[in-house]
């Protein structure tokens, strides 16, 4: 399915696996953690990802969860909530890089005019992403949640999104939010009325959820 995103009257993206490589990212700081923890040093590269990704839910990394976690089969492990929150930011933000073609494709936005926005859950460090991918300038707005005060799913991100491209509520029904997670992205715009777009990434969209308007496998098929 391809979309022509010149059909709304504003668009908002997610960052993490919508505009840069968060899987990727993940793999080699699963890597790194082995490698700068001797706790972890008997893991083979496989048991390493196996692990670290069983912490993750819809593509999403639960800072508290994880560390949680980790503890119970690590108690050797002394990183503190706040250290471990830093660790795992700084070295995502230095790992993570763009999908293919994403650079080009948001300057085709800007060319075009296109009312658009990113919207993502995450701190400082989120920008931080940003600038290491080079895609700084290449938006109209970013909100970050723990910056704003709210985060995605709740209805607060989504209408400061909707005041971010200068719009109404009353134009919510012409507004388009792309996200890889169903339980924040998808559910969160579904609240206040925009229309959804969710990528797929070879998964099943969560049978206990209202569908978005379009499922699509990556950014790629978002034409302008």
């Amino acid at each position: 399915m391809s979309i022509n995103l010149l059909n709304f009257k504003g668009v908002a993206f997610d960052l993490d696996d919508t505009l840069i490589d968060r899987k990727k990212a993940f793999d080699k700081l699963c890597m790194r953690l082995v490698n700068d923890f001797e706790c972890f040093s008997n893991f083979s590269e496989q048991e390493a990802l196996d692990f670290f990704w069983g912490l993750n839910s819809y593509n999403s990394f639960d800072i508290n969860f994880g560390l949680t976690e980790i503890k119970k089969r690590f108690p050797n492990f002394d990183l503190n909530y706040q250290e471990f929150y830093d660790y795992y930011y700084k070295n995502m933000s230095e790992v993570i890089e763009p999908y293919d073609g994403v650079k080009e494709f948001l300057d085709k936005l800007i060319e075009k005019k296109l009312n658009f926005g990113i919207v993502t859950n995450g701190s400082h460090y989120q920008y931080e992403k940003i600038n290491n991918t080079g895609l700084q300038d290449k938006y109209n707005f970013v909100i970050a949640s723990e910056i704003f005060g709210h985060s995605k799913p709740k209805k607060e991100i989504y209408i400061e999104t909707i005041r971010q491209l200068n719009l109404t509520l009353e134009d919510v029904e012409n507004v388009l939010f792309i996200g890889d997670n169903p339980y924040t992205d998808i559910i969160g715009a579904q609240s206040i009325g925009m229309l959804t777009a969710w990528i797929s990434m070879g998964r099943e969209y969560p049978k206990n959820l209202d569908p978005p308007n379009y499922i699509i496998e990556n950014y790629k098929e978002l034409e302008i």
